[in-house]
């Protein structure tokens, strides 16, 4: 909308909502987060004050009703203050604080205002306009701040506001809600009316009296915000909520681009990493790691934002090139088959000279051995109830396994120590699942184990980590521990965790093994193919999004307030994603492909699969076998509908 301002003389604007939006959703949001960081121990509040802290939003909610219903009774007019009026009201009900530290909490609140604000991009084209048309601008707020503070605020949102009047209802003691306020304005700043224009989005507030007035009105119908209360009790999950709901508000698409993935990573995975991390960079600080050692490649993302956003000086970082595929190499040192058989199990079809490259061995060295099971030849892929001769092969090969990675552990378990020399709390970070790398990572340490403490801090660890688990070898999962909440976890196996991997993609190849040379021993990585390039670019666009999230919410991201935004309330979208996706988000993510495979990249699975037209209609034998053999259930389910039935759900 190019606005032409120049037959106006005058153009006024409101300021919230209009020039200036907020990155919660509601107004009432910023007394949970100053409620976060009044609990930390830099905000210091004496024993005799820390009442005030526990229900903090609503003291301050009810201290604003309180200074309104003072402010008429004792003098009459409109019940416009200001804030000092309303912590005024908060000292008469607890007596035990002392002035000073309810001048701290009127600063936090204006600090937090601070925090939370941003430019709204509409609005601020039309104030550039108006200044550019040669009209004189005056900025008129309800608000009980005073016209020096919202000043303050302005600036600090990028506005040059130098010459400019601000009108503040709380100072002037008169409203744009009972119209008055603009009648001072136009006394004080002699305005003429014909030739005025006002800016504003409250209908009755900005546009009615204004027009009843005879100014003429342009609407600001660009900002949403919402006045209800949330249904959370806790701090940060009142704040979780707030920030998930505003990124659904139509002043927020100006932060990310127009297209699926970029929007699906902006909305979806930027709160559920900001969530992560948040409790990520916590966990670092309660455990007193020293080392934190980030795994490739799903953590290459978490390792990115934990730097730029998150980091701490006393922690250490580095990312670590390890995969399945080159931990089992050096790591392994016995074999519990339930553990391993994921590397040769899932839906991806592998043949045995597969498999055996897997465990690290060269199938065309034991030929007698497949035959012997009843393999016709190492290119042979096993089908369904033939698992038992893979067992029964690799049980019978398992002497050379052990000697080849006690061989390769000699050889490249340098590589790993010196990750941890110097260092004794050592944090693993990774996604997830089953904790089996750091399980293999620590035996690769050898004697320098038993002297360390390794932590494994997970997105989500399921119910199998438990074989994983050891006193020296701790885990914690975030949003699933051990496989609790069990709902969790079934999502997370329903399509969650392929949906996951492929957000985390990283483009650099998997590591498939080691190599020594003289500076050291150095990863090495493979080459990714034409299938997996397509879907890394595809991973790209989607990260692009989940940056642009981190970058809009950074100033919300407060040290030593962390525990304040790692609410699990902010994993909401991601799960709803996988339980109840959106059409734009199945076309989307549907065609996306998996591979399962430790190492090899080149067998990829498409997560949700479209059927032809007759198994769609008619779901037989071909729809059951599909649905089974699908990663995202639910995303089958949709894109499988009938087409009849779709309009109704």
């Amino acid at each position: 909308m190019d606005m032409n301002f120049k037959k106006y003389k005058t153009v006024s604007f409101d300021i919230f909502d209009t020039l200036v939006s907020r990155r919660i959703y509601r107004p009432r949001d910023l007394f949970s987060l100053m409620q976060s960081t009044l609990a930390t121990e830099k905000f210091f509040i004496s024993a005799y004050e820390i009442g005030i802290i526990d229900n903090f939003p609503e003291i301050r909610v009810q201290a604003e009703v309180s200074a309104r219903e003072n402010r008429v009774r004792r003098f009459g007019g409109e019940p416009e203050i200001l804030i000092s009026e309303i912590y005024d009201e908060i000292l008469k009900k607890h007596p035990q604080l002392s002035p000073a530290t309810v001048k701290k909490i009127i600063d936090l609140e204006i600090q937090m205002e601070k925090i939370v604000l941003y430019k709204n991009a509409r609005g601020s084209c039309l104030f550039e306009k108006a200044i550019s048309d040669g009209c004189k601008v005056i900025l008129i707020s309800d608000m009980y701040l005073p016209s020096a503070i919202l000043k303050e605020l302005l600036t600090s949102c990028g506005y040059d506001i130098s010459n400019i009047p601000v009108y503040s209802s709380g100072e002037e003691r008169y409203s744009k809600n009972s119209g008055k306020l603009f009648s001072i304005v136009k006394k004080n700043e002699n305005v003429d009316i014909a030739s005025w224009m006002h800016v504003g989005d409250n209908v009755h507030a900005d546009i009615l009296n204004a027009k009843k007035l005879g100014i003429n009105t342009l609407h600001a119908d660009w900002s949403e915000y919402n006045h209800g209360i949330s249904n959370h009790w806790k701090a940060k999950d009142i704040i979780g909520e707030s920030i998930c709901k505003t990124l659904l508000l139509k002043q927020v698409s100006a932060f990310h681009q127009n297209d699926p993935l970029n929007e699906i990573g902006f909305k979806v995975f930027g709160p559920l990493l900001l969530g992560y991390v948040s409790w990520l960079a916590n966990q670092l600080k309660i455990h007193k790691i020293d080392k934190a050692l980030f795994l490739a490649r799903d953590a290459h993302l978490i390792y990115k934002i934990y730097n730029e956003y998150f980091s701490e000086e006393h922690v250490k970082c580095e990312y670590l090139y390890i995969s399945r595929a080159s931990a089992y190499m050096v790591g392994m040192t016995d074999w519990p088959m339930h553990r391993i058989w994921h590397l040769f199990g899932g839906k991806n079809k592998k043949s045995i000279k597969k498999i055996l490259a897997i465990a690290g061995l060269d199938a065309s060295e034991h030929i007698s051995d497949i035959h012997h099971v009843g393999f016709p030849d190492e290119e042979y892929i096993p089908v369904s109830g033939e698992e038992h001769k893979v067992h029964w092969l690799i049980n019978k090969l398992f002497p050379y396994i052990l000697l080849k990675n006690t061989q390769h552990r000699e050889v490249y378990a340098d590589y790993f120590k010196t990750a941890c020399e110097g260092y004794k709390n050592i944090a693993l970070i990774d996604v997830g699942w089953m904790g089996n790398i750091q399980s293999v990572f620590a035996r690769s340490l050898g004697a320098q184990w038993a002297e360390k403490q390794i932590h494994g801090f997970y997105l989500a660890t399921f119910a199998g980590a438990n074989d994983n688990r050891s006193i020296y070898n701790k885990m914690f999962g975030w949003l699933t521990n051990y496989g609790h909440p069990n709902d969790k976890c079934d999502l997370f196996l329903s399509g969650g965790v392929e949906i996951m991997e492929f957000a985390m993609a990283d483009n650099t190849g998997s590591t498939i093994g080691y190599k020594k040379t003289d500076n050291g021993i150095i990863p090495v990585r493979e080459d990714s193919s034409g299938s997996e390039i397509e879907y890394l670019k595809k991973a790209a666009r989607l990260q692009s999004g989940i940056i642009s999230f981190f970058e809009y919410v950074k100033p919300l991201i407060q040290k030593g307030n962390y525990a304040a935004l790692s609410s699990v309330v902010l994993s909401e979208p991601f799960f709803e994603l996988i339980a109840r996706p959106s059409s734009a988000q199945l076309d989307a993510l549907s065609s996306l492909t998996h591979s399962e495979s430790a190492g090899s990249n080149a067998e990829r699975i498409v997560l949700a699969k479209k059927l032809p037209l007759k198994d769609k209609l008619f779901p037989g034998e071909n729809y059951i076998k599909e649905l089974n053999a699908s990663y995202w259930k639910e995303g089958f389910k949709r894109i499988n509908r009938k087409k009849f039935w779709a309009k109704y759900n």
